[in-house]
């Protein structure tokens, strides 16, 4: 999520807003504002709100009136407030109206002073407004264009809702919403509940007013507004739910698959929960360039250039993204919605469960898809940021509006993830879900904290929530050590732990936590799998099923354990003998294993030597894995003089396969052929540098220019991009063309992508000014600058951030500059970290969520330099003797 503004209240005026955090101040603290969270002396009970607002005007008005109860006497009012112009306020208390005073605040806050105290009791609060309706940013009230019509939608989370109304911004204020629209009467107006009715107004106007919610902190309230068409998705679930799908005018085809995967995805969520869909209403709503989704209750919306395709055009990969981000906001109206994270701190318990419970939906309704697969590459992505010493921890400390932004990361989603993952495998999954109803049905149209979740989960077990805890409140990843003995008695694993640390890292390596441990090894005809609560620093795991000595041991099973894993004494290779050994899930992990342990356990040039073992297996996701090393290898640790020995080992291990996959789908062809193409062509092509794979990107790309049908829709990004990378100024000036008079904003986004991709510096330094201008919106430009951060054209790009800095952070998003080091992540020697943390340090660190941001990407280029210095010659060896 993106912010910001400014405005001015009754003569005040006060900055944008970000975040705000519920905080505690002193009671009748009088007119001193609060430092960062709301005051708890008042609390709402019940909010109405009516808005007028058109889809083509940049301001809307608003009234607010809030039933209040005063928990203690006090003569101010401190409410959340961003960008807003308050007119008029006043409290209706005991029969009595007290003018409402406005104080002069920081930003995120407006402050209404009354001329004498309120009593402790109930009292109502009015106030009428002004606000704006940004066309830059997709926060608070929002429009955009598609076509030639305007909408207007809302977003909210994190703290975006005091840019639509004055209130009480914060998760923990859980009370009914009563919201009333004032729109065009040609237009469609919708809210997290059914109309209750809609009447003419003047002035071309209308009333639409909404039933009340159930209770709803500020940040799930939504609306959308704009000539729609409204797809009938069927109804689901035990209340027979009416189902719909919500798009801009004249693109109901484009939401079949949604509209067909909807009642599916609610059957299974309810199935698992044993709690039918708690709210009214269900409308889908797609919002153009969004590039997000949100779980309002009964109002649910998602970016529509990946949410809505052509039903020809709905491909495998397209698919597989709709369902699973459907599958993880639906999951989100039990977990988020009918009971809500307390506090940010704890929104792991949201996002972190939501993804977890979209892989577990989608490998039950399509198994074929390999979620349970496919979700390791996010954990081990995870595990890539949280071996940083500026990792966050997953249940962090919100102490600030940084904290808050920084709580949306891979940590929180995937991170979080993989550790209910881990421990339902260490529980089973029967007890598991258990523990899950039992949080819901306990604390249903409430908020609740992680250490309630725990207690709900575990049953009472206190060795769970200890051993969960370890892992949610302390940042890093455990290296488990595994060596197999078999010299006396019963064959025993000895296992150790440590903080997993890439060279060149300034962390310790001396924390433990308590892990769930689980391996598998030979035991007669079958295998046995065991599991064992790893509490100490080093304990021993007797392997007690086992015939012998094992021939082999995979210490982590099924890949269910977020820990790394190092093997001793040949404990590997007996691994590798037979693919056979490990299951799909293994293999993966294995590979992600090796991957990591090259940042300090193991030489570059031993696991080089290791791929061909992966590359030629028939498993799409195995495959693709060894991509993450070999692939990579060519940024940083191939010496020039080498280079076309890299080439051939990459062709020697991907071109065969790719050559007879293709550019093209094939009738009968299975779906991991479908989904591995786009990988595997594009590696033989763009690293491996094939010449005859690059001349058949170039003639299709030229083709697909004439014809859209020449070219599977699921290559379009492939082609395009293969044939930037070697591509000319006449095809830069045809892909500028195109994508000006593009109407699917997909494919707009995809070829201004391949036109960040070409690597003639003339060319990059004509399409980066594009990000500047307003040939194409910001939001759908932005990743040319991204895609000339390849090692050719990095300097390019960092350089125009540095040129360009005042207009760049000026033109995006509002905080945007947060995201701008990114520019400069891949380097990877310690001169240009001091010049990147020279630039900056007193640039980037202004914006929300900027100083971690900022540490993250030095802390990378300086790990990444050690890892240069350490595996170059390593490297060099392997492809000397290859």
């Amino acid at each position: 999520a993106v912010i910001l503004a400014t405005r001015v209240v009754v003569g005040y005026s006060f900055g944008a807003a970000l975040f705000c955090a519920p905080g505690r101040a002193a009671p009748n603290a009088g007119l001193q504002p609060p430092q960062f969270r709301l005051p708890t002396l008042v609390a709402p009970l019940r909010y109405s709100v009516s808005l007028t607002l058109a889809p083509d005007q940049d301001t809307f008005t608003g009234q607010v009136d809030i039933d209040l109860n005063f928990k203690e006497a006090s003569s101010v009012l401190w409410l959340n407030a961003d960008k807003i112009t308050v007119k008029d306020a006043a409290l209706t208390v005991g029969g009595r109206t007290l003018t409402a005073k406005a104080i002069t605040q920081p930003k995120d806050l407006v402050g209404f002073s009354f001329d004498q105290s309120v009593e402790p009791g109930a009292a109502t609060f009015h106030v009428n407004y002004e606000g704006k309706v940004s066309r830059k940013d997709m926060q608070g009230i929002f429009q955009v264009k598609d076509g030639d019509r305007w909408y207007i939608y809302s977003q909210f989370e994190n703290i975006s809702a005091r840019q639509a109304f004055p209130c009480f911004d914060e998760p923990s204020y859980k009370v009914p919403w009563q919201l009333t629209l004032n729109v065009p009467k040609d237009d469609d107006a919708f809210s997290n509940t059914p109309a209750l009715s809609e009447t003419a107004g003047p002035g071309g106007m209308k009333t639409v007013k909404f039933a009340e919610t159930r209770p709803l902190p500020s940040y799930l309230v939504a609306i959308a507004v704009g000539p729609m068409d409204i797809v009938d998705a069927g109804h689901a679930g035990a209340n027979n739910t009416a189902l719909r799908i919500i798009v801009p005018r004249g693109r109901g085809a484009e939401a079949q698959y949604a509209a067909r995967t909807t009642p599916d995805v609610v059957n299974l969520l309810e199935k698992y929960f044993g709690i039918p869909y708690p709210y009214e209403k269900l409308d889908e709503v797609a919002i153009p360039l969004a590039s997000y989704a949100m779980e309002h209750p009964g109002l649910v919306t998602y970016g529509a250039g990946f949410f809505l395709s052509k039903p020809d055009e709905t491909t495998l990969g397209r698919k597989h993204g709709v369902t699973s981000v459907m599958a993880h906001e639906l999951s989100h109206q039990w977990f988020g919605d009918l009971v809500t994270t307390a506090w940010w701190d704890d929104i792991w318990l949201n996002e972190g469960f939501a993804s977890w419970m979209a892989n577990k939906i989608v490998n039950d309704y399509h198994p074929e898809w390999k979620m349970n697969v496919g979700e390791l590459n996010g954990y081990q992505g995870a595990m890539g940021t949280d071996e940083l010493v500026s990792a966050r921890r997953v249940r962090q400390p919100i102490l600030s509006n940084n904290d808050i932004a920084n709580a949306f990361d891979g940590i929180t989603y995937n991170k979080g993830s993989a550790l209910l993952n881990m421990f339902e495998s260490y529980l089973g999954p029967d007890k598991f879900r258990e523990g899950i109803r039992r949080y819901l049905r306990k604390y249903a149209w409430g908020n609740a904290t992680s250490g309630e979740f725990l207690d709900a989960l575990s049953g009472g077990n206190a060795a769970i929530v200890q051993a969960f805890s370890t892992f949610l409140d302390q940042p890093g990843v455990p290296l488990v050590t595994a060596q197999l003995k078999c010299d006396v008695g019963t064959p025993q694993l000895e296992l150790s732990q440590r903080r997993f640390l890439p060279r060149g890292s300034q962390g310790s390596a001396g924390q433990t936590w308590d892990i769930p441990v689980c391996v598998r090894y030979p035991a007669g005809e079958d295998d046995a799998r065991e599991c064992t609560l790893m509490t100490k620093k080093t304990e021993v795991m007797p392997l007690g099923k086992a015939k012998g000595c094992p021939e082999w041991t995979y210490a982590n099973a099924g890949e269910a354990g977020y820990y790394r894993v190092l093997y001793a004494d040949g404990m590997l290779g007996a691994l590798l003998k037979d693919e056979k050994t490990l299951t799909l899930p293994e293999r993966v992990g294995l590979i992600g294993d090796i991957a990591a342990l090259t940042e300090g356990y193991m030489p570059m040039g031993d696991a080089m030597a290791l791929m061909p073992k992966f590359a030629r297996n028939p498993s799409r996701e195995v495959v693709a894995k060894t991509l993450g090393i070999v692939g990579a290898l060519d940024d940083h640790l191939v010496p020039e003089t080498l280079k076309p020995k890299y080439r051939r080992y990459m062709s020697d291990l991907y071109k065969e396969r790719a050559q007879q996959l293709g550019w093209s789908n094939k009738a009968g062809e299975d779906d991991d052929s479908r989904l591995l193409r786009p990988t595997l062509v594009d590696a033989v092509a763009n690293r491996a540098e094939d010449r005859e794979m690059i001349e058949e990107g170039r003639k299709l790309a030229l083709a697909w220019l004439d014809d859209h049908k020449a070219v599977d829709r699921d290559m379009v990004a492939v082609v395009l991009n293969t044939a930037a990378r070697h591509g000319d100024r006449a095809l830069f000036d045809r892909f500028r063309a195109q994508a000006r008079k593009e109407t699917d904003e997909d494919l707009q986004r995809t070829l201004l992508d391949a036109m960040g991709s070409f690597r003639d510096p003339a060319i990059v330094k004509i399409a980066l000014p594009l990000t500047l201008s307003d040939e194409f919106d910001s939001r759908q430009s932005l990743v040319i600058l991204f895609g000339a951060t390849a090692p050719e054209t990095r300097d390019i790009a960092y350089d125009f951030v540095k040129q360009n800095w005042d207009t760049l952070v000026a033109k995006l998003p509002t905080d945007f500059g947060a995201f701008l080091p990114f520019v400069a992540g891949g380097y990877c020697d310690k001169e240009y970290r001091a010049d990147v943390e020279h630039f900056f340090k007193n640039r980037s660190t202004k914006y929300t969520g900027g100083p971690r941001n900022l540490d993250q990407v030095l802390e990378t280029i300086s790990l990444c330099a050690a890892n240069k210095d350490a595996n170059e010659a390593s490297v060099a060896e392997f492809l000397r003797k290859y």
